[in-house]
This record gives structure tokens, C-alpha cells and sequence, in this order.
């Protein structure tokens, strides 16, 4: 195989916290007593991932195939929009070898949800858990992160070409 047969793709979001929860991060819902606020349900790591993969396939990104001013996305479902991305993805000819993702929040503490989380994205994924990688990071009390007024998502996503 040739290295042009591999693509990588990078993915981020941000998004504010409201009061409130729960909180759905990766397809996983965290009881927390605050949830993250978008157009959609707002679930900052499959929009990173999704961004990622459309990224390393030259597809675009999120905002354009879900933008958030059609009124159609309110309240989307994330999962739906990344499965929607993945069958975009593999429809060109390309298959996801794995992601490697970083959650940032101050809290909740995300540890004993990091299973949970790589084993929904991979559902979601047609994958393996072990194709997901998924670390926690805090803000360490600097910037929106750590003052608790935002979470963020950074996805890397490795793609082979399994067809022209």
C-alpha cells in the first residue's frame, strides 16, 4: 500500500454549558447538573469526530451538511448526523482504521465513562472499540474550559481507501 491510500482527518467543537442536565457526550448520557447547549444536542465529541472523518475524505464538514440554521436540526440527534457522515465516508471508498479523540472538561470526570464513550462511537461507527481512542483532559482552572462555561472535543481520524 502507498501512502496515498491513507487520509487523515481533524475534528473540533466547542460548546457552552447551560444549568441543567444531563449531559450526552459521545452517545453516552453523564448525570451532571449541567448540559451542553446547541442547535443540535449539542454532543461535542461526535461532532468532532464527525468533522473528522468528512475531513480526511474531503467530504466538507458538519456545519454544511447539518447547517444550524435549518430549523429541521433542532434538537438532532448527534449519532444520526455522525452515521450519516460515516455512510458519506465510506460510500467515496474509504474505511475508518481509528480515531483518537480528547474530551476537554473541567468536570465531570470522564474516566469511568472513557468504555462506555469508545464503545458507543464505535456502534454508531460500524467499528471495533478498539479502533476508538478516547482521552479527558481538564482546563486546569484556565480559560472556558476551566472555568466550567464550556466543554471541547478534538478528534484525529485515519482513513484507508478500500476503492477508487
Amino acid at each position: 500500500m502507498d501512502s496515498a491510500s491513507f487520509r487523515i482527518g481533524i475534528g473540533h467543537d466547542t460548546h457552552r454549558l447551560g444549568e441543567g442536565g444531563p449531559l450526552i457526550i459521545g452517545g453516552v448520557t453523564i448525570e451532571f447538573d449541567r448540559h451542553l447547549v446547541g442547535h443540535s444536542d449539542a454532543d461535542v465529541l461526535l461532532h468532532a469526530i464527525t468533522d473528522a472523518l468528512l475531513g480526511a475524505a474531503a467530504l466538507g464538514d458538519i456545519g454544511e451538511l447539518f447547517p444550524d440554521t435549518d430549523p429541521a436540526h433542532q434538537g438532532r440527534d448527534s449519532a444520526e448526523m455522525l452515521r450519516f457522515a460515516m455512510d458519506r465516508v465510506e460510500a467515496a471508498g474509504w474505511r475508518l482504521v481509528n480515531l483518537d479523540c480528547i474530551v476537554f472538561a473541567q468536570l465531570p470526570k470522564l474516566s469511568p465513562h472513557k468504555a462506555a464513550i469508545a464503545e458507543r462511537v464505535a456502534e454508531i461507527l460500524g467499528a471495533q472499540a478498539d479502533q476508538v481512542g478516547i482521552k479527558a483532559k481538564t482546563g486546569e482552572h484556565v480559560g472556558p474550559v476551566g472555568r466550567f462555561e464550556a466543554i471541547q472535543a478534538e478528534c484525529v481520524a485515519l482513513l484507508h481507501r478500500v476503492r477508487p
